[in-house]
Order: C-alpha cells, then sequence, then structure tokens
C-alpha cells in the first residue's frame, strides 16, 4: 500500500519522500513502484484495443475503421517511457524520519498495531513542520488514538485508501475527536484534486469508529463467507463463484482475502473485536487466525486461500 500510494502521489505531480526501515526494504518499495509505473505504461498502451475487442466481442458492435480510430485518438496513452521515468525520479527513499523536515503532508502505512503506529506519529511530530498535516492510511485503528501520541491532534486525520490505490478511487476520510474543521477541509479538497491510473480519487467522510464504513460492511461479508466454508455448506471455488456469477462482484470473497492479505484481515478483525469488547459476528470463525499461524497470507506470501506462481 505504501508504494502504490507514494506512486500515486508522484503520478499527480509531487514530490514525495518515502521512509523505509532497512535498506532492503527501501530497494523492495523502490522495485514495487517501478513495476507499477510499467504496469500503467502497458495499461496506457493497451487501452484502446481492449475497449474496441470488448465492443466487438463482448457487446457484439462491428466498428469501422474510422470508429476504431476515433477510440484510439480518445484513449491514446498520456504517458510516454520520459514521463514514467519524470514519475519515478520525483520519489526521493530515505532511512530517516528526519528527512521529513519540510513536508506539508505524511501518510502513514505502517503494520496495524497502535502501538506502531502512535510510536512513527511521536516521532513525526517531532520532526515534521508545524503546519504539516499527519493523516494515517489505518484500517481499523481510531484516529483519536493515534492523535494522541502528537502535540498537535487538530492536524492528524485518518486518509484511508482501499486496495490496490492504483485503481480503486475511493479514500475515506476520518477526523479524529479533535481534527480541526481546516484539517478536514484541506484534506478533502486535496484527495478530490488527485487521481489514480483509471480516475479521479473520491473521498468520502467518515465518523470515527472501529474499521470505519467500509471494512465494517466488508468483513461481515467476508466472515460469513469464512463461516459457510467452515461448514461445508459450499466449496471455496463454489462460493467465489457464486458471489462473483450471483452477486456481481469482481471478485469472489477468498481471492479478495487473498489479495488485501490474510493478516491485514486477521489484525483488522481482532482490533475491531477489541475496541468493540466482544465478537463483531454471531459465527465464530477459525481459518484467519490458523492461515497466519501457517504463513498463508494471500498473494504476497504466494499462499493464500489459493496458491499463486
Amino acid at each position: 500500500m505504501g508504494s502504490q500510494i507514494a506512486e500515486i502521489m508522484a503520478l499527480n505531480g509531487f514530490e514525495v519522500k518515502v521512509a523505509e526501515q532497512t535498506e532492503e526494504l527501501k530497494q523492495r518499495g523502490l522495485s514495487n513502484i517501478r513495476k507499477i509505473l510499467n504496469e500503467l505504461l502497458e495499461y496506457q498502451k493497451t487501452r484502446a484495443d481492449r475497449e474496441i475487442k470488448r465492443a466487438e466481442q463482448t457487446l457484439g458492435i462491428q466498428l469501422s475503421e474510422d470508429q476504431k480510430a476515433l477510440v484510439r485518438e480518445k484513449l491514446k496513452p498520456q504517458f510516454d517511457e520520459a514521463a514514467i521515468e519524470q514519475i519515478y525520479q520525483r520519489i526521493h527513499p530515505t532511512l530517516n524520519l528526519e528527512d521529513f523536515n519540510d513536508v506539508d503532508l505524511v501518510i502513514e502505512s505502517v503494520f496495524e498495531e497502535l502501538a506502531v503506529k502512535k510510536e512513527v506519529f511521536k516521532k513525526l511530530d517531532g520532526v515534521t513542520p508545524p503546519h504539516a498535516i499527519l493523516a494515517s492510511n489505518t484500517s481499523s485503528i481510531l484516529i483519536s488514538e493515534i492523535a494522541s501520541a502528537t502535540k498537535r491532534p487538530d492536524k492528524v486525520i485518518g486518509i484511508h485508501f482501499f486496495n490496490p490505490p492504483t485503481l480503486l478511487p475511493l479514500i475515506e476520510v476520518i477526523p479524529g475527536l479533535e481534527t480541526s474543521r481546516e484539517t478536514v477541509d484541506t484534506v478533502m479538497n486535496f484527495c478530490r484534486s488527485i487521481k489514480n491510473h483509471r480516475s479521479n480519487m473520491q473521498p468520502i467522510i467518515v465518523k470515527d469508529i472501529p474499521g470505519f464504513l467500509v471494512n465494517r460492511i466488508l468483513l461481515a461479508m467476508l466472515n460469513e463467507a469464512f463461516a459457510l466454508y467452515e461448514e461445508g455448506v459450499a466449496s471455496m471455488e463454489d462460493i467465489d463463484l457464486a458471489m462473483k456469477s450471483g452477486a456481481g462482484m469482481p471478485m469472489g470473497p477468498f481471492e479478495l482475502a487473498d489479495l488485501i492479505g490474510i493478516d491485514v484481515l486477521y489484525h483488522m478483525d481482532q482490533n475491531i473485536k477489541s475496541l468493540q469488547g466482544g465478537n463483531t459476528m454471531p459465527k465464530p470463525v477459525h481459518i484467519l487466525r490458523k492461515m497466519v499461524a501457517a504463513g498463508r497470507l494471500g498473494r504476497k506470501s504466494k499462499r493464500g486461500f489459493y496458491e499463486y506462481q
């Protein structure tokens, strides 16, 4: 997520500093960003031909050569190799948070644990300029709790992107208890002004509650799918097929879980449960805990509910 958020900011013309803990993580992050940019270039180059093929094969429309030329003109690539390189050069990796001494906005995307995030925000509060807004990409932790680690809770806010942010336009903007109206307005206007690979970003304001909005709904759906699988109601593959073919979802719940990350889902679920003081679902499921213990974390580990090459 951190690499993709950094790439989006550079794509929109901003100079971006990316902090990592080790040289290995820094190089891995740069490699991920290069891969994302290459995928963007390939998408831009092939978009027109894909749309022509979709119209002719899926919709049953036979386009004339003039119509095809019009589609190619409308969807001509906005980026070439030189433009992609310029985007890449706007990203400046560092191993020192002290290098954030001249930033205007920080978006934190570290491990989903309150203690870890509070430590990062305490450090950021000490090195960033007083006017800088400190934002968290947390998917479940209360912004008010994170803000308590700083001396500027009025400038702390949630900016929650969805995976993958290069394709999904939604951003949940979550004010904490002491977040100022000025900070909210600044962040909303900023988020409305940026684009990902496909469209303009679409921010919404969400109350600071455990899991916020989308993940509260998403976890309920995923937990029900996991429970049905544990009960043997249907196979994993058939549950995915049912939700895609019968409910119009682009991905089945198990495919989606692998994309998000099994460990991310597990910690998200645990965070919400602890903040709510009990179980979030009437049917307790155990599969996430067992998969995390087995190291089956989804696409990032090549093994989740499915196997990946």
